[in-house]
């Protein structure tokens, strides 16, 4: 018997707090059913009120994840991902037009995950990273960065995607994303899995990762960070990636608690983080105890 529970935060960076901006980052985790999701969506700072893009945008997919859980049938986990972007790329494009928003407003990364005891996947729309812990005490983690600091937002399939692909040189087939994939054994040792350039249209297209049944029984928890999990200051991305992970335990608020920490502790040393930053954990607890 496996019980599945959430938790997710988001704070301002420094950089928006002391230039009087709000907070343009959001996450959002529930639990469907016998299924989780969880969802971090990262708004662009040179948009437009991308503080409620952002939202909206979190919103709608966690809808669209509903939806697919309630209707989605016996499909792939390939399938439910397109039709999950499908039905979040609709309810964005309605919500925009009912609200009167700009497609500059909706401009925002969005990274989720949905999973359950038979299986999962997360899907990358823009940048930001995907780490998962064992029930062993290792950590993989994945990466994603577009080139120039250009990354894809869903909001440009509703308008938008030939500027922005002639804004990354106008070649699909060329290399401007990067995925870096490394793993941090629980002996301490980082092995660098892959670091891989990715097409121009894969990074449209949205880069997963994918969960069975024999991966699930041995993960504790997956948690997502936009990315400003890169951007602490006097701190690497792994190393943050890291300290956010580092749960003391999991009672009640348990990742908004280990990321006020991890924050406070950063500051001690820096700023903390200087962008936004927004965390959402998915976490499995065997009928034989806690994972810890």
């Amino acid at each position: 018997m496996v019980k599945v529970y959430v938790d997710h935060h988001f704070m301002i960076g420094h950089a928006h707090l002391t230039n009087g901006k709000p907070c343009q980052d959001y996450s959002l985790s529930g639990v469907y059913g016998e299924s989780a999701f969880a969802i971090v969506s990262d708004g662009c700072s040179s948009g437009g009120h991308t503080d409620v893009g952002a939202r909206i945008l979190a919103l709608s997919t966690a809808e669209a994840i509903k939806k697919h859980l309630a209707f989605g049938g016996e499909i792939s986990e390939k399938e439910a991902i397109e039709k999950i972007n499908l039905w979040q790329r609709a309810a964005l494009s309605g919500a925009r037009t009912i609200l009167g928003l700009e497609r500059k407003d909706m401009l925002a990364t969005c990274l989720y995950a949905c999973v359950g005891e038979n299986g999962g996947y997360a899907s990358i729309q823009g940048d930001g990273v995907v780490a998962v812990k064992d029930i062993y005490g290792n950590i993989f983690m994945s990466r994603v960065e577009w080139a120039d600091n250009v990354p894809f937002y869903p909001a440009y399939l509703d308008d938008g995607l030939d500027g922005f692909i002639t804004a990354h040189g106008g070649d699909l087939n060329a290399k401007r994303v990067m995925r870096e994939d490394f793993r941090k054994m629980r002996s301490g040792l980082e092995i660098e899995i892959t670091k891989e350039e990715m097409l121009l249209r894969e990074g449209i297209r949205g880069i997963s990762l994918f969960f069975d049944r024999s991966k699930i029984k041995d993960i504790d928890f997956i948690a997502l960070f936009s990315d400003g999990i890169g951007q602490i200051d006097g701190m690497g991305w792994k190393e943050a990636v890291y300290e956010f992970m580092a749960f003391k335990n999991f009672a009640g608020e348990f990742a908004k608690r280990r990321m006020i920490r991890a924050v406070k502790d950063a500051r001690k040393t820096g700023r903390g983080p200087v962008d936004d930053i927004s965390f959402a954990v998915i976490r499995f607890e065997r009928e034989n105890g806690p994972s810890e």
